[in-house]
């Protein structure tokens, strides 16, 4: 197997590292379009020189793939909304800001507000373009809808960026999206002009047209939940205690649909229509109605993205077996993610996209070996054993995207598939089935209906049994992007060397684990070596004091900062983690640090270099200053905002540096 004899991938990885290179480097446009005219026209010179000569020479391949990489960083700037003039941002003021817009979609809600995309259409009576996060306040209980076109006066808030080290920045995540801001609305502040019949508000209508049709069935909030997950690509019904137990045992992927959802569609639709192969052109027209069918079936999933990308990468893989040759299966993988990309390049940053494309790319290169582990040629026996080896050749794909993005690595996925797969493949046939049903036959769809809670009732039950056994998977793993580039390295040299069992395949492999290992112990002895003292932005006081691979957490709130605790010891690649309550002084590199909280119990005798304010003490600040004449105050998040501005204005003057982990995130202090 040799990669250069699909030219095709080679494309489109070059259009990936262009996309790359423009998130990275954030070029100027003159930069690219400079750079893309001198590509284009050096290929064109390659090309015309190419055409003259009987075999290709290096340069032409060069020229080729520097023209695709300039395309690619063309094409993600294009996709940059903020660049462009009419951009809400460009026009915003810093106060309020009159916005016109219609909601494009509904998502998931918190404690407080519902949650909506709005897609900005004029900013202050100006024409705009752009998309918001807009929160609603829930004490109005009237819920907006897709197509519904608003009006508010309101100001335009940044989305804050992640105040704690090494914790997930929900901002950064928003921005590969083209959301940059937020508003929040109270009661009777938003305006509704009109209702905009788009397509969005249709396939919105249709999703909820097809979730009440199950409402006949009467089923319990976890029942419909999976169903709506399941079937209609709408996991924002689920609640965390469900979520948590699927991931436990692995199989998370089950609730979200992707390849293996779509995959279980097409293989039961090529067996259900494999009589018509025997007419004429029978096998086009087998592969036309089921890619028609897996369209319409992202269609009334209401088209997300997770489903297009799907359904767009079966359809080229399918289009690629049809033809029977397995190098078209790959170009087919190649040619969907192109086609993705160029829709929207920032699809390579999604973290679906990525784990969809590892595990199609290995279970297709482990493929040709399935065979080998056939013992039985019963079909039962085949089909299980083909469940197994594709969930591991699915594992070891995804495997260092799971360890980088998630920190865990669930032990028993291999136990939970081979039963939570089959289920899942009669809970989707059949609830595709029951949902047709619905509008059709009322009385037989309840007899199915019923079919369905005993499969997703068996499936639970399994899922809930694997996730409490004890050890089934291990958390918390300290992993950095570098370390993932280093084990697809080694995975890619193991596929090679199984391709090619020769003695330099073997060495190239045994190098790369060699290489990642070593990385490892080198990020690691490098990450201990830092001491530092942290003062985190959490409403439940948090402070820690790193040394070496020991880190001492001073708190009073265990359970409410343990997400914080646990971000930072795997950030910093530390083992040892001691809880400590909080205490009113501590000693960090020969200075003290006076620790004032709610009891305002302090000796000014100590003279503390640093304090730190929590939980709103009842002091005199200027008084406290000009006793103990501080370097610095901190106050974290335990304090209400009133209290840290009247602070800071004292501190402003008296000249003394003041740091609030609200504004500024946390504060480190470093030997």
């Amino acid at each position: 197997m040799k990669l250069l004899k699909f030219p095709i991938i080679t494309i489109t990885v070059s259009f990936v590292l262009g996309i790359l290179a423009n998130h990275f480097l954030r070029l100027p446009f003159l930069v690219i379009l400079i750079f893309l005219s001198i590509s284009f026209l050096v290929f064109v010179y390659a090309f015309l020189r190419a055409k003259k000569q009987l075999f290709q020479n290096i340069l032409f391949g060069i020229c080729c793939y520097s023209f695709v990489i300039s395309l690619g960083v063309f094409s993600h700037y294009l996709h940059e909304e903020i660049h462009y003039k009419n951009h809400y941002s460009k026009i915003m003021k810093s106060e309020n800001n009159e916005l016109r817009g219609t909601i494009t979609s509904v998502i998931k809600p918190n404690s407080k507000y519902n949650k909506y995309l709005l897609k900005i259409n004029q900013c202050n009576k100006t024409e705009a373009l752009g998309k918001i996060l807009l929160y609603y306040s829930k004490e109005n209980k009237e819920q907006l809808s897709v197509g519904q076109e608003i009006w508010i006066n309101k100001k335009i808030q940044p989305i804050q960026k992640s105040r704690n080290p090494y914790q997930f920045d929900y901002s950064e995540y928003l921005e590969k999206q083209n959301i940059f801001h937020q508003v929040f609305c109270n009661k009777g502040e938003i305006v509704k002009i009109k209702l905009t019949k788009n397509f969005d508000y249709y396939i919105q209508n249709l999703r909820l047209n097809l979730r009440n049709s199950f409402t006949d069935h009467k089923y319990d909030e976890t029942i419909r939940s999976i169903l709506d997950a399941l079937l209609l690509g709408q996991r924002s019904y689920m609640d965390k205690e469900t979520i948590d137990k699927y991931s436990k045992a692995g199989v998370i992927h089950i609730l979200a649909i992707s390849g293996l959802h779509i995959g279980i569609l097409y293989f039961f639709l090529a067996f259900v229509l494999k009589p018509i192969e025997k007419i004429k052109y029978g096998k086009t027209l087998k592969m036309i109605a089921i890619l028609s069918f897996l369209w319409l079936f992202a269609f009334l999933t209401g088209l997300p993205a997770s489903v297009t990308r799907a359904v767009t990468l079966f359809t080229f893989v399918s289009i690629g077996d049809y033809y029977n040759q397995q190098n078209n299966v790959y170009n087919a993988v190649a040619v969907s993610a192109l086609i993705l990309l160029i829709f929207n390049p920032n699809f390579v940053f999604d973290i679906g996209f990525q784990l969809s494309y590892a595990a199609v790319i290995s279970i297709l290169l482990f493929q040709p070996f399935y065979k080998r582990c056939y013992f039985t040629k019963n079909k039962i026996g085949i089909y299980f054993i083909d469940i197994i080896l594709v969930s591991l050749a699915a594992q070891i794909g995804v495997l260092p995207l799971s360890l980088y993005y998630f920190n865990q690595l669930p032990l028993l996925f291999l136990v939970a598939n081979i039963v939570v797969i089959p289920l899942a493949s009669c809970i989707l046939i059949f609830g595709s089935f029951t949902l047709l049903l619905n509008f059709i036959f009322k009385p037989f769809a309840l007899l199915c209906g019923k079919l369905l809670v005993i499969f997703i009732s068996i499936m639970n039950s399994y899922i809930t049994m694997i996730s409490k056994i004890k050890n089934g998977i291990v958390e918390n793993i300290s992993f950095s992007a570098f370390l993932t580039v280093l084990l697809y390295l080694f995975i890619g040299t193991l596929i090679y060397w199984i391709y090619n069992p020769k003695w330099n395949t073997f060495r190239n492999c045994a190098f790369a684990i060699l290489i990642f290992q070593l990385s490892f112990i080198f990020i690691k002895t490098e990450e201990n070596k830092a001491d530092e003292l942290l003062v985190f932005n959490s409403k439940k006081s948090l402070i820690s004091i790193k040394e070496g691979n020991k880190i001492n957490v001073f708190t009073n709130s265990i359970e409410e900062n343990k997400g914080l605790i646990n971000d930072y010891s795997r950030g910093t690649f530390t083992d040892s983690v001691h809880i400590i309550p909080l205490q009113n002084v501590l000693n960090y590199n020969e200075e003290r640090i006076l620790i004032i909280d709610s009891m305002s119990i302090y000796k000014t005798k100590l003279k503390p270099d640093v304090i730190v304010l929590i939980q709103s003490p009842k002091i005199n600040l200027r008084r406290l200053i000009k006793e103990v004449k501080p370097k610095v105050i901190i106050a974290d998040n335990s304090n209400p905002f009133y209290k840290m501005k009247k602070w800071k204005e004292t501190c402003e003057q008296e000249k003394i540096p003041f740091h609030t982990t609200v504004e500024k995130g946390f504060y480190r202090l470093l030997k």
